[in-house]
């Protein structure tokens, strides 16, 4: 949103109830609040739209397929309905969730396509891909997907974020598998803000998909002990990766739509990240709209901490 603010746009936010934007957002844009669901929420935009960033989805909730499915199917129905109604542009950010099991053995493309969905999150995922195609060949919006890998930073509700920050200081979190090994194929919060804003503007973004990703060499490992570092927690244990997989594939039936029974074990979709090499090629989004991470890792973490010093003050 600042992005656009500093081009002087006119910028509405749609959030749930309750939700609170950032201080230096505040009197700067229009707040809408209702379920994404109901079709009363977006009826409350006011005046014409030129694009629709439609970001509103549901992490961390593992098994609620219907849930997810209303939220990310249905919810970007409703958004695409509302572009098209204005002729405007549309940027859906989906997920390399959407890669499913191909994560496991293989440098994910664009043109992978979907692979078996590992939860229901992934499911979701896959079918607002698919239901934003349909609805732009036929009301004939211009549609850019994003796909991000891992984001992490401060302020929201990434798994990689805020969450797993929580997650260490209550539990001591875990490095799975061959996490020294494995890369935990991350981008920085401000690297996909910069992605997605090319992607609301850029002529050549119209009808791509693209993955964003910032190529680092930080493995899942150092990813773990570095946020664990920043809660001042010791480096999170390791575990191997086989004996949970074999909980979970015991504990839910994901190509079933069958949610985990016991939702304190470890779930299927979840190890399918953090127990594999990930590897997501984002050649497409550098070469076509000019698109490279600014943040490194080393400033990345700086931020948060001079972040977290600040909110502890």
């Amino acid at each position: 949103m600042t992005r656009a603010l500093a081009r002087d746009w006119r910028v509405a936010n749609v959030s749930l109830p309750g939700e609170k934007l950032p201080a230096q957002l505040a009197g700067r844009v229009e707040s809408i609040f209702g379920d994404i669901v109901d079709p009363r929420t977006l009826g409350q935009v006011r005046g014409s739209l030129d694009v629709v960033l439609h970001l509103a989805s549901t992490v961390g909730v593992a098994g609620e397929y219907e849930r997810q499915w209303q939220v990310m199917v249905e919810g970007t129905r409703q958004a695409c309905m509302l572009a098209a109604k204005h002729s405007a542009r549309v940027v859906v950010v989906s997920s390399v969730a959407v890669y499913g099991s191909l994560v496991q053995s293989r440098i994910c493309h664009e043109a992978d396509g979907h692979g078996p969905w590992q939860g229901a999150y992934g499911r979701a995922k896959q079918a607002q891909e698919n239901i934003a195609l349909e609805l732009a060949a036929r009301e004939g919006f211009p549609l850019t997907i994003v796909r991000p890998a891992n984001v992490y930073g401060l302020g929201g509700t990434s798994a990689w974020g805020d969450r797993l920050l929580e997650l260490i200081r209550s539990t001591g979190g875990a490095a799975i598998g061959s996490a020294e090994n494995n890369n935990a194929g991350l981008t920085y919060v401000e690297n996909l803000a910069d992605a997605l804003f090319l992607a609301m503007t850029h002529p050549a973004a119209c009808g791509r998909t693209y993955n964003v990703c910032d190529g680092l060499n930080v493995t899942w490992r150092k990813f773990m002990d570095d946020m664990a570092a920043l809660v001042s927690c010791p480096p999170p244990p390791a575990i191997p990766l086989e004996p949970l997989l074999a909980m979970a594939n015991a504990n839910e039936h994901p190509a079933q739509c069958i949610a985990p029974r016991n939702p304190e074990l470890p779930f299927l979709e979840a190890l399918n990240l953090v127990g594999f090499d990930n590897r997501f090629d984002s050649t497409a989004i550098r070469d076509e709209l000019g698109w490279h991470p600014v943040i490194n890792y080393e400033d990345a973490r700086r931020q948060m901490r001079a972040s977290m010093e600040t909110e502890q003050r």
